[in-house]
């Protein structure tokens, strides 16, 4: 189904709040573009769900993503970027939305030696809640990461060796 040009700029507003406030550490802002139940789930290259030590990157609530990534980007300067969006209204109440993007990571004090970028698509579902929209699934699906050579021996002594760099 066509969507309102109207839902459509909002959506795309809040999408672009969901990575400022990511990237920004304005996680408290967080309950302006996510409703509390929202689910997150950040998959691999190869399909498996991403993992930070014994941490799976799959959160049930708001609460659960920002509590974890709050800590775990605390550390690192990032960059999220979206294309636009493909958006597409289910119900009423629901927008579905695929959205390109790419992203930066570098842990400061490391000289740069300590970065990740990648890239993928988000699979969102978007829901009217209270007179406004809020994300209620996001599922992001990497295609691309490129690892510096020092960000793979973290990797490594924290998947292998249980030592957590994080």
């Amino acid at each position: 189904m066509s969507i309102p040009v109207e839902i459509a700029e909002v959506i795309i507003r809040k999408k672009s709040q969901y990575g400022r406030y990511i990237d920004t550490k304005q996680w408290d802002k967080f309950d302006r573009v996510a409703l509390p139940d929202a689910e997150f789930s950040f998959y691999d290259t190869d399909g498996s769900i991403l993992k930070a030590g014994n941490t799976s990157f799959a959160f049930p609530s708001s609460a659960a993503f920002t509590v974890f990534f709050s800590k775990f980007f605390a550390s690192a300067q990032t960059l999220h970027m979206f294309g636009p969006g493909e958006l597409q209204l289910k119900a009423d109440d629901e927008v579905g939305a695929i959205w390109g993007m790419e992203d930066q990571i570098i842990l400061k004090h490391t000289m740069g030696l300590v970065e990740i970028r990648g890239g993928g698509y988000y699979h969102e579902t978007w829901k009217m809640e209270r007179g406004d929209w809020f994300l209620k699934s996001l599922r992001l699906e990497r295609t691309y990461q490129k690892t510096s050579p020092m960000a793979k021996i973290l990797v490594f002594l924290d998947r292998y060796l249980g030592f957590s760099v994080v």
